[in-house]
C-alpha cells in the first residue's frame, strides 16, 4: 500500500525531516507507518469532505505526519530546556510529533465506519489488520469528534512496546504523548 509514487515521495519527505539513519527510520517511523497502512487499508478519510476517495485515509495520515515534522523543524523542544537537553531529547520529541500526527484521524476506523468482512462477520480495528475482502459504510449517527478519543485505543496497534518504553524515558515528553493518546489534544 505504501508503494505508490505519491506515498513514496511522502515517506521520503518524512525521512528528510528526521535526523536518523535509514535503519533507525525503519524502526522508529516506517514500522508504525506500515502498521497504520495495514489498519486504514483503502478507507477514505471522510465520507464527503476532503480525502473522500479510497485510500485517502492513508494519504492524509502521511501528509499530516510530513507537515507536522515540517512544523517541528522550527521549534526547539522541550520548550525552555537547556540547549544540551534539547539536543539530547530532540529525536524523541520529533518521533512523538510524528506519532501524534499519525494518531490524528486513525480513530475514524473505530467509530465512524462499520466494516463487514466477506464471511459476514464485523471487523473492528482491535481485531488486527484486515486479511480478507471487506465492505464498509459510515455510521449514520457517528459523532464527528469521537474519533480523537478513539485514537488512544489504537495507539498500541501502531506503536510497539519498545517505542513506548523509549518515549517513557523522557519525563517531559511522556505526559504530553499520553495526553495525545487519550485523545484530548486532537
Amino acid at each position: 500500500m505504501l508503494a505508490t509514487p505519491y506515498r513514496q515521495r511522502l515517506l521520503e519527505h518524512i525521512w528528510q525531516r528526521t535526523s536518523v539513519s535509514r535503519s533507525q527510520f525503519a524502526a522508529l517511523y516506517l514500522a508504525p507507518i506500515r502498521r497504520y497502512a495495514e489498519l486504514v487499508q483503502q478507507f477514505p478519510a471522510s465520507e464527503s469532505h476532503h480525502h473522500a476517495c479510497p485510500g485517502d485515509l492513508l494519504d492524509h495520515g502521511l501528509e499530516i505526519v510530513a507537515y507536522a515534522l515540517k512544523l517541528r523543524q522550527s521549534h526547539l523542544l522541550p520548550t525552555g530546556a537547556t540547549p544540551e537537553t534539547q539536543a539530547a531529547q530532540g529525536e524523541a520529541w520529533t518521533a512523538a510529533v510524528a506519532y501524534a500526527a499519525l494518531l490524528h484521524d486513525v480513530g475514524k476506523v473505530a467509530v465512524d465506519l462499520h466494516v463487514e468482512l466477506a464471511d459476514g462477520s464485523v471487523w473492528h480495528p482491535w481485531h488486527g489488520p484486515l486479511r480478507q475482502p471487506y465492505r464498509f459504510r459510515y455510521h449514520k449517527t457517528r459523532e464527528y469528534r469521537l474519533h480523537g478519543a478513539a485514537a488512544g485505543l489504537l495507539a498500541a496497534s501502531l506503536f510497539d512496546a519498545g517505542l513506548f518504553n523509549w518515549l517513557s524515558g523522557y519525563p517531559d515528553l511522556w505526559p504530553a504523548s499520553m495526553t495525545k493518546r487519550a485523545g484530548s489534544a486532537n
